[in-house]
């Protein structure tokens, strides 16, 4: 249930930053976006002397903004091609981001 949970919070996150880039740019939403927060809560695990933790977390931040980027590009393409689907697009597009990421965290594993 957690998981459930921390899914619906990064959506509502995620649906605040897509409003800011649509009434003041793209720039900015990508300024408050994930990666500053990932490189926030990276440099309070390092002052808290967990280096490990620290690097992972901050490497997981990275493979995020590559899967958030393409959860972009895919869902921009879902909806060029089926507009009327916007909600089921989402949830495609959203899947097969976090089946990429997790990918990723899977295939670059020590």
């Amino acid at each position: 249930m957690d998981i459930v949970l921390k899914s619906l919070a990064s959506a509502v996150v995620t649906a605040i930053i897509l409003v800011i880039a649509k009434f003041a740019g793209p720039k900015l939403a990508g300024a408050i976006g994930g990666i500053p927060i990932v490189f926030a809560v990276s440099y309070i695990l390092i002052t808290m002397e967990n280096r490990a933790l620290a690097h992972d977390f901050l490497v997981g931040g990275i493979y995020g903004a590559i899967a958030a980027v393409l959860f972009s590009l895919v869902l921009i393409f879902f909806n060029s091609k089926l507009p009327d689907y916007h909600w089921v697009n989402f949830v495609i597009a959203y899947a097969l981001c976090f089946l990429f990421a997790f990918g990723i965290v899977h295939f670059t594993a020590k």
